[in-house]
């Protein structure tokens, strides 16, 4: 191990410099889109942090990206810390109503946007928007404003609980809510699972998920605090994640199950040199005790499983690489999702929020440095997910061991993990009630080999309509983004509710997961 992350620096824009001053030469990011040294994100990043100043922006005003994985956000996420600004990842699967709802409700005060991807933005936007890797049209192009700019760091670094970034995730309403990323949380969640991952200047991490994830953004600002290099993705097939780790001699790869279960099963894997790899770490599902020692015999590194929430920072629990080995006295835990890691307290409370013993299931509450401060400008959604004494109410049903192992059962949100994006049904719900022949509809995840799990909808026809589901899944995929969109629609009778009316959707998942151990993937 070369170099650790500074443990240190007091802000994001200290942390990003230190690489930067140390070896400039080294690379920052390979891959997909335009490879940068550790020296040319840091010059980038001061010009774009000091053009976004001349543009007149203050301390807290926010800056939203639209884009595919590239090079592009991370210099914008270095300009804006350095420029004392908060960035919004937008999801670029989204459709232009969700992107203009979440740009009016967070204010941004300019956009970078990739060029593919700019007629999403409303036609009336009034703020800059800067656009990259195309042609700009009307709006202003990126680079060459950005060789306007003087290559001179502006320093108005913000610390402690001044928010980062805003991340939105959708909402059980309907709305998607930002949440409150703050500096003094990022700079703890980058310490925690740098030091647990041995991430250092030479590391070479593979994160082929998209930067909006903050499981995708914290990695892999873990990996350019450490000066290490990035391998960044745009289309992360499992062909083109084999071929990275290739060329890259990558030493980290950030998957999930069903990716490592398919690169286990191909033939051009096992033909590899896999050598340069040290720490694969999975998420989104747990690992069974075959695909484990197939990963291990494939890979030849070590595993890490995490679990985590966008309101923590993706930083919960981890099941380490003393748990994944194949010891019948303790092969179970590779069903739980491990421990909580040090700086965070992980509990179980009733519906009450009473802390519950080992071995009683009830809702899982974290508490630490990494939990979210709260929803942008939403007190009543933060009021309800917060107990006394900071405990933040995950919405996750489970029950720890007696050794502290986190076992997760199901969901008291019912939010549907898809290719590990979340999908809300409530907002599933209101684009297939749009539909003037459905009276009531009802969204629920069912398992999928691929994905995890997807979205199913049962709906009621009004008396004498006919409804064609065919054509409800085009409605919807014209109001939503498609992976949104249910994988299949049963029209039925009636939905089950329970005396007082209330849908039972545990009575519509339950014979979609029979044989399941979990409710949840």
């Amino acid at each position: 191990m070369t170099t650790l992350i500074d443990s240190r620096a007091t802000t994001l824009a200290a942390l990003l410099r230190a690489p930067a001053a140390r070896s400039p030469q080294h690379p920052a990011v390979v891959g997909a889109g335009r490879a940068c040294t550790h020296g040319e994100l840091a010059e980038r990043s001061d010009r774009l942090a000091a053009g976004l100043v001349a543009l007149g922006l203050r301390a807290g005003e926010r800056v939203a990206y639209l884009g595919h994985n590239a090079t592009e956000y991370w210099e914008l996420f270095a300009g804006t810390q350095k420029a004392g600004l908060v960035v919004v990842p937008l999801n670029f699967r989204l459709a232009a109503d969700e992107v203009a709802w979440i740009l009016a409700d967070a204010e941004v005060s300019a956009v970078l946007v990739e060029a593919e991807l700019a007629s999403l933005l409303p036609a009336d936007l009034a703020v800059p928007a800067l656009v990259f890797d195309g042609p700009a049209g009307d709006r202003t192009a990126y680079e060459a404003w950005l060789a306007a700019q003087p290559a001179t760091d502006p320093h108005r670094d913000r610390d402690g609980d001044a928010l980062a970034a805003l991340m939105y995730s959708s909402g059980t309403t309907g709305r998607p809510k930002g949440v409150q990323i703050t500096v003094a949380g990022l700079l703890a969640a980058v310490e925690a699972f740098g030091a647990l991952f041995d991430v250092d200047a030479d590391s070479v991490s593979l994160v082929p998920t998209p930067y909006y994830h903050i499981a995708a953004g914290g990695w892999s600002l873990i990996t350019l605090a450490a000066g290490g290099t990035l391998v960044q993705f745009r289309e992360p097939t499992p062909a083109a994640m084999l071929e990275a780790i290739v060329a890259h001699r990558a030493t980290h790869a950030a998957m999930v199950p069903v990716i490592i279960g398919i690169l286990c099963a191909d033939p051009a894997a096992a033909r590899a040199d896999l050598s340069s790899l040290r720490h694969v770490v999975y998420g989104a599902s747990p690992i069974s005790e075959t695909l484990m020692r197939r990963a291990q015999a494939l890979f030849g590194a070590q595993l890490s499983q995490s679990y985590g929430l966008t309101e923590t920072l993706g930083v919960t629990t981890l099941l380490p690489p003393a748990d994944h080995v194949p010891d019948p006295a303790t092969v179970h835990r590779l069903r739980s999702a491990g421990r909580a890691v040090p700086g965070v307290e992980v509990g179980v409370v009733d519906v009450d929020g009473t802390p519950l013993p080992a071995g009683e299931v009830g809702e899982v509450v974290v508490r630490g440095p990494v939990v979210t401060t709260g929803y942008w400008r939403n007190p009543t959604a933060t009021a309800e997910v917060f107990l006394p004494g900071g405990w933040l109410r995950t919405g996750d049903v489970g029950e720890l061991d007696a050794d502290g192992y986190l076992y997760l059962r199901d969901r008291i949100k019912d939010v549907i993990v898809s290719g590990g994006e979340n999908v809300y049904p409530a907002e599933v719900e209101n684009a297939l009630a749009a539909h003037p022949g459905v009276a009531e509809v009802a969204v629920v995840g069912e398992p999928s080999d691929r994905w995890g799990e997807s979205p199913v909808a049962f709906v009621v026809a009004v008396p004498g309509a006919r409804l064609d589901p065919d054509d409800l899944l085009a409605g919807c995929r014209e109001r939503l983004a498609h992976y949104k969109c249910p994988r299949r629609v049963q029209v039925v009778g009636a939905l089950p509710r329970n005396p007082s009316g209330k849908v039972l959707r545990r009575e519509l998942r339950a014979p979609l997961w029979a044989g399941h151990d979990r409710g949840i993937a």
